[in-house]
């Protein structure tokens, strides 16, 4: 349990530290930009989202997959870097040769040529940054991971606050900010890890290659729905609404993302972890120790954010307190997507990664249908609405394929908290009178529901504790 907990804790520094950095980064920018302004600089980071998504072919995915089951791990992180960076120079070039259709879409002007010029020379960074980052989780070097993540925010904060504070206050000045701090960390980062570079004695293994690419091209189609399905709601409302609408929305995204820390710490660690207790082939009660314990905690959090919605809001600056009512449907994105974490693993054990395609075609088609239908006529509340059902769609569908090839746990429990989440996300998107107690309500209905996983943790966290952990190998 000790070592469960310290590894997670260790992990959870990054994502954790760099969550700080990005609460003082984002009110440092919206104080100063407008909601419009602050739409156009978030479509650029949209687009690298989405450009970055696809570029890694699935192949960091695989790179997890295969890191305990080779021996040359070196060689492995080579073979897994060539199409990843092939592919993100195709795009540099390609937005090079658009360079006037690439500034209009991401900012409704056709002159920003510099700004398209950093979309695709960032993607060159994000993919190197992307596969050391996944050795050093990997390897289960917390601390270090841990670092790193919190330089590249540093950097980007160091680089918002010299731009709005000294040279411009407009969405140039947060999309060169971001531009140059992510430069500037990844530099780093390849500097001090050189070492994985090294070419010599490397020889193309023709087997691991494609391998790597079977295992990983059925991925990218469901890792670039996955993203789509974050980034539908802002694509509708570029179709159909304003970047001030689309600023909006994001700015409860960037307070949403709070729980996107929880999410990204679990995540790193939970991945190599639930690796290795399927090879020592560990009983089922560890993972849904593991899966209930998300449950609970995630569901705590869900409504510790719904109590101060406002004040949240009002961190980034008056002018986005309209946007509060979004965040508890916006909220279940991070709150689904880790819990799923734990439900889904019978899809990776069983090697069968091609039905994440039909986990992303059940979310995403709905998402896309509601975005169409109601963005138009609600505008960021559609687009949060439409988000927040798809994410409750994406949960059952991961969990519906696991459970057909793995033995899993009953999920009856899941189920019924995720129906209160959802019916408290609508909820929330009116303002009335004894609002607070209605959530109090929802949140002891949520506890009553978990009752019995509370005092099975209870009972596992005492009898851990007097045993020190000598006689229990759970969490280790």
């Amino acid at each position: 349990m000790k070592a469960f907990i310290k590894r997670l804790l260790a992990f959870s520094i990054g994502p954790a530290g760099g969550a700080m950095v990005a609460l003082i980064t984002i009110p440092v920018t919206t104080h100063f930009v407008s909601p419009a302004e602050f739409g156009k600089a978030s479509m650029f980071a949209l687009v690298l989202t989405i450009l970055s998504t696809f570029q890694y072919l699935g192949i960091d995915q695989a790179y997890t997959r295969e890191f305990n089951e080779v021996k040359d791990r070196h060689s492995l992180f080579l073979h897994a870097l060539i199409l990843p960076l092939l592919f993100s120079l195709v795009l540099l070039f390609m937005i090079m040769l658009n360079l006037k259709m690439t500034s209009l879409f991401l900012f409704g002007e056709n002159d920003q040529f510099v700004a398209s010029v950093l979309l695709g020379i960032l993607l060159i960074f994000t993919t190197f940054e992307r596969f050391i980052l996944l050795s050093l989780r990997m390897e289960e070097k917390a601390l270090t991971y841990s670092l790193f993540t919190i330089l590249i925010k540093l950097a980007i904060l160091a680089a918002t606050l010299c731009f709005v504070l000294m040279i411009r206050r407009d969405f140039l000045a947060v999309v060169y900010s971001a531009a140059l701090g992510q430069m500037l960390g990844d530099s780093y980062l390849m500097i001090r890890h050189r070492s994985y570079f090294v070419m010599r004695g490397f020889r193309f293994d023709r087997a691991l290659f494609i391998r790597m690419v079977r295992f990983g091209l059925p991925l990218v189609v469901a890792a670039s729905a996955s993203t789509l399905l974050n980034s539908a709601g802002r694509l509708a409302l570029r179709s159909w609404g304003s970047f001030y609408a689309i600023g909006m929305f994001t700015a409860a995204m960037k307070i949403a993302a709070i729980l996107a820390v929880v999410q990204s710490s679990f995540t790193s660690f939970w991945v190599p972890t639930a690796y290795r207790w399927y090879s020592e082939k560990q009983p089922i009660q560890y993972f849904q120790k593991v899966s209930d314990s998300v449950l609970l905690l995630m569901s705590v959090l869900y409504f510790g954010i719904l109590f101060f919605k406002d004040q949240l809001m009002l961190l980034l600056s008056p002018q986005y307190i309209p946007a509060a009512g979004l965040l508890g449907l916006l909220c279940l994105q991070p709150v689904l997507y880790t819990i799923s974490e734990t439900t889904t693993l019978g899809i990776v054990f069983s090697r069968k990664s091609y039905l994440s395609i039909w986990v992303s075609i059940l979310s995403l088609i709905p998402c896309l249908f509601l975005n169409v239908l109601i963005v138009p006529r609600y505008g960021a509340i559609g687009a949060g609405l439409a988000t927040g059902i798809s994410y409750v769609l994406f949960f059952m569908s991961r969990s519906y394929f696991s459970s057909k090839n793995w033995k899993g746990f009953p999920l009856t429990k899941h189920y019924l908290v995720i129906l209160v989440l959802l019916s408290a996300g609508i909820l929330n998107i009116f303002h009335f009178p004894f609002m607070v107690w209605a959530n109090l309500g929802m949140l002891l209905l949520v506890m009553f529901i978990q009752t019995r996983s509370i005092k099975i943790l209870y009972q596992s966290g005492r009898k851990t504790k007097r045993t020190d952990g000598r006689s229990s190998a759970f969490f280790s």
